[in-house]
């Protein structure tokens, strides 16, 4: 029976926050598993030759040999297991359950907020620092989007929360209550 995906990468994003809590390393793994995501999202094929089949076995170990040359213990092994269980495809995936959990761990929530213009640092900072409050965040990272479509006002939304203070919105439901009528 084959695994999902999604349970893959809680398996192995699981077992790899909990070695490296125990190591006292959440910080310094987190910080190289983004500079691993920055480059797998430079090298899109990259991913694509380490599971074809058409490349040869020793060109896929020379190439992941030098990946893995600069890397910590912790990650290097990761990766080798992910090599070895044929599973590198699930490594963006791992990356970003390890990131779910430690920013759960430290308190951080990350947010899309959507505008009808663009938003000023201070702005963001108010409701970066007001949306922290809501949900119990020690800090709220923010993903800023523009979206003329609505108008005008805010919609943000994290993993639990959906804050919609559009104008659009605002007029759909005074135009659903007319229709009412």
């Amino acid at each position: 029976m084959a695994i999902d995906n999604a349970t893959i990468a809680r398996r192995y994003g699981n077992a790899l926050f909990e070695v490296a809590q125990e190591q006292n390393s959440l910080a310094e793994t987190a910080a190289e598993l983004n500079e691993l995501k920055a480059a797998l999202n430079q090298e899109p094929g990259f991913v694509n030759f380490m599971t074809s089949p058409q490349i040869d076995e020793k060109a896929k170990k020379d190439t992941f040999s030098a990946l893995t040359a600069n890397a910590s213990t912790l990650v290097s092994n990761l990766l080798n297991m992910l090599f070895d269980y044929r599973r590198i495809s699930n490594l963006e995936a791992i990356i970003d359950e390890f990131n779910r959990l430690y920013d759960q761990e430290r308190k951080v929530v990350r947010a899309v907020v959507r505008t009808a213009v663009e938003l000023d640092d201070q702005q963001k900072d108010t409701l970066a620092k007001k949306f922290a409050e809501v949900e119990g965040a020690n800090q709220v990272i923010l993903d800023a989007k523009v979206d003329p479509s609505i108008i005008g006002g805010v919609i943000m939304q994290s993993a639990s929360h959906i804050y919609d203070g559009s104008i659009k919105t605002k007029l759909e439901k005074i135009k659903r209550l007319l229709l009412k009528r």
